[in-house]
């Protein structure tokens, strides 16, 4: 045969006699189900000879052998179905002619998808060993059609979503107004004022605030050209091809101009070149920053194109990218505060109707640290819950209605239980006549769908790392009255009522460090202020931001400020302040130092601090480094002390006020002998509290009674060692830094 004729000698020939034994000993299985692999397996256990040869080259060769083989057989097939239509049964009738037989290797061909080969060399190579039919042919085919490359730009803007359905964000729709409307429709006002117009606006903030969201809906708004520009999609493996659909891009919104350009997720193909991977990353950024030149209005006759651009990590991108002339603007879309979430919660909710009973004010306070797409993801689940309870009416009914025949039919079938739960169902929907269930007359989302999901749903800001408001109240804390009213005065009410503070023309304190002896409660004051306050809360446990790499605690540090940025109006609570800015000396390792250093400055007014309040605590104050202490950093000082007896008192009743136990036993916390409550602090009070349950489970009690109190308070031994030394330390600790004498 003429297919046998082109495999290789040597190897190829090896192959296909044991190709040939492999198919006399399987008489029945036909030669086109013979797979490479199977003939590689019967090589391996039956032929030494050929098993040692590399696997990729026998593998090579059995595809070879089996190709020219079933080639082979088809055209033989071929031939007996040509011979058969010209004898017509008479054996020495008239063989069909030559060029039929070409018309039948054309038609091959032509199916396969090649070109006809010019000559017999050419044709030889390609079937020997090359794949005709293979990727490597279609691929060089593709790439070497005109226009192969080329990607259709749409302009078209987009047609769903409106600016009627984004609340809360009214004053990042004001900035977008004044950049965008008049620049993209009335540019020849600009002209006549020979005034630049805005060439790149950034949104930046934590995922799902609704930058893509309210860039889409100012598109449809403004109907102009719309060109999008998906970050990731434009990233190419091949050399030159990302740089080039971005200056196609940019030259087609020049050619439809007035445009708007949206760039998502700018900061995968705009990253810093210092830091970049590749030199394709590091074209893409220049490219895009030429494009961004070229944008000028007297370079395209006086039509506009604005660039919008949306990143979830801002400091990320290429600095180039953020300065004048290119991203001169940048908005900062943060985590919604309670009346934002109001606002949007009514946006979400303008198509879907809600029950009387909604309550948009309650549910803005209870979803603190959402997002859009958090409160977006609330109404629909509100919307899905009230579905599920349609449903489980639907059932209930169709259950209550069907008959006891019908229930020893469905039982006779040996159905399993949610089987017959599905049948039911389906019958009751089909069953279009029946009336509807009691009480789903009227297909409004209620407060309670909202109240039953809003548990399920963690704010995307609270899996990211940002703020949330705490639970604990004032309530909690039971004592120190002397430090919440400092704590009211310093945090609470610059948050509550700024313009207080505004209208006697002070700024409000922006620090307060919480330090005294362990377990008295410097945490929970901390927490508590910041849920009376209504502001997120970041806790920081100093020890977490510390990292062995060089440069990683520093970053760690200005992330926690770039968050409570995004989170205004935030209280940032550092635990174990001493671990984190010790003071600092020739002792000191450098790494250290740059933590320190980096915290001052971000505590400096280099940086933006309004809404931003910083809480902290300790035990040693003595090993804080000074300049932590001056004024406008941490200037408010608060000594947090063991409690006195009556203080006990009321930390133990806000203790039991969560149990079932009597309050009239916080008494016991008043005693203040050594075998009574003497030097306990908040947290030996808690745990007094939970020894004296276990006692009265030892005695067989389901009740906590006084005597389980007693004997409780003898076995707890007092975590506070030496209270004195505190006092001293007090006593040194604000004369130093107060001028204060006892």
């Amino acid at each position: 045969m003429a297919s046998r004729g082109r495999l290789q000698q040597g190897l190829d020939r090896d192959v296909y006699q044991v190709v040939e034994k492999l198919l006399k000993d399987r008489p029945n299985q036909p030669l086109k189900t013979v797979k490479s692999y199977t003939v590689y397996d019967w090589i391996q256990s039956s032929n030494s000879s050929l098993k040692r040869r590399p696997k990729k080259q026998l593998n090579d060769s059995i595809e070879r052998v089996l190709d020219a083989l079933k080639e082979d057989q088809e055209e033989s097939d071929e031939m007996a179905s040509i011979e058969g239509d010209f004898t017509n049964g008479d054996e020495k009738s008239v063989r069909p002619p030559v060029d039929i037989m070409n018309q039948q290797i054309v038609k091959a061909w032509a199916t396969s998808g090649a070109s006809t080969p010019k000559d017999g060399v050419e044709r030889s190579k390609k079937r020997d060993g090359v794949k005709v039919n293979g990727e490597r042919e279609s691929k060089k085919v593709k790439r070497s059609q005109p226009g192969a490359s080329e990607i259709k730009i749409s302009t078209s803007p987009p047609t769903n979503g409106s600016l009627d359905d984004i609340g809360g964000v009214e004053d990042v729709k004001r900035q977008l107004k004044e950049h965008l409307v008049m620049p993209l429709l009335k540019p020849q006002a600009y002209q006549a004022r020979k005034l630049p117009i805005p060439r790149g606006i950034l949104l930046h903030g934590p995922p799902g605030c609704g930058k893509t969201v309210i860039c889409r809906a100012f598109a449809t708004e403004l109907g102009v050209p719309f060109i999008e520009i998906l970050g990731p999609s434009v990233v190419s493996g091949m050399s030159g091809e990302s740089e080039k659909q971005i200056r196609e891009h940019f030259e087609r919104a020049k050619e439809v101009a007035p445009c708007l350009i949206f760039i998502d997720e700018i900061d995968v193909i705009a990253p810093k070149r210092d830091n970049a991977q590749s030199q394709m990353e590091k074209r893409i950024v220049a490219q895009l920053l030429i494009s961004m030149d070229g944008l000028a209005m007297e370079a395209n006759d006086g039509k506009p194109v604005i660039v919008l651009a949306a990143s979830n990590r801002p400091d990320s991108l290429d600095p180039a990218l953020r300065r004048g002339g290119r991203f001169d603007t940048e908005i900062n879309m943060g985590v919604p505060n309670e009346p934002m979430r109001e606002l949007i919660l009514k946006a979400l909710t303008r198509e879907p109707t809600l029950a009387p009973d909604v309550d948009f004010k309650s549910l803005a306070k209870q979803t603190a640290g959402f997002v859009g797409a958090d409160l977006k993801d609330l109404v629909s689940k509100a919307g899905t819950w009230s579905m599920d309870q349609y449903r489980e009416a639907l059932e209930k009914q169709a259950k209550e209605d069907e008959s006891e025949m019908e229930v020893d039919g469905e039982h006779a079938n040996k159905s399993s239980e949610d089987v017959v739960s599905i049948r039911r169902l389906i019958k009751r929907i089909r069953n279009e006549d029946a009336p509807e269930p009691e009480g789903f007359d009227d297909t409004a989302i209620t407060m309670e769908a909202f109240e039953a999901v809003l548990p399920t749903i963690t704010p995307s800001s609270k899996r990211e790392g940002f703020a949330t408001v705490p639970d604990t109240t004032w309530r909690d804390v039971g004592a120190l009255e002397a430090v919440r009213e400092e704590l009211q005065t310093a945090i609470v009410e610059p948050i509550k009522n700024p313009q207080r503070y505004k209208s006697v023309g002070i700024s409000a304190p922006t620090g307060v460090l919480l330090w005294g002896p362990p377990g008295c409660g410097k945490t929970l004051l901390a927490k508590a202020c910041a849920a009376e306050s209504k502001a997120n809360f970041i806790s920081v446990k100093g020890p977490e931001l510390l990292n062995k790499y060089v440069g990683e605690s520093e970053r760690a540090v200005r992330q926690v400020f770039m968050r409570a940025r995004s989170s205004v109006p935030c209280v940032i609570f550092f635990d174990e302040l001493d671990a984190l800015v010790p003071r600092r000396s020739s002792e000191l390792s450098e790494a250290s130092a740059r933590v320190v250093n980096t915290l001052l400055t971000e505590l400096d007014g280099l940086s933006t601090r309004e809404g931003i309040y910083l809480i902290a605590a300790t035990n040693r104050p003595e090993m804080i480094d000074e300049a932590m202490l001056r004024p406008g950093r941490l200037e408010t000082l608060l000594y947090v002390e063991l409690p006195k007896p009556d203080e006990r008192v009321s930390i133990l009743r806000a203790l039991i006020q969560k149990t079932p136990i009597s309050p009239d036993l916080a008494e016991i916390a008043r005693r203040d002998d050594e075998e009574g409550c003497q030097n306990f602090s908040g947290a030996d009070l808690g745990s007094l509290l939970r020894k004296a349950g276990q006692h009265a489970l030892r005695r067989g009690s389901d009740v906590v009674e006084e005597v389980d109190f007693v004997v409780a308070a003898k076995h707890i031994r007092p975590s506070v060692g030496d209270a004195r030394k505190y006092e001293r330390l007090r006593k040194s600790f604000e004369t130093k830094l107060w001028g204060q004498n006892e």
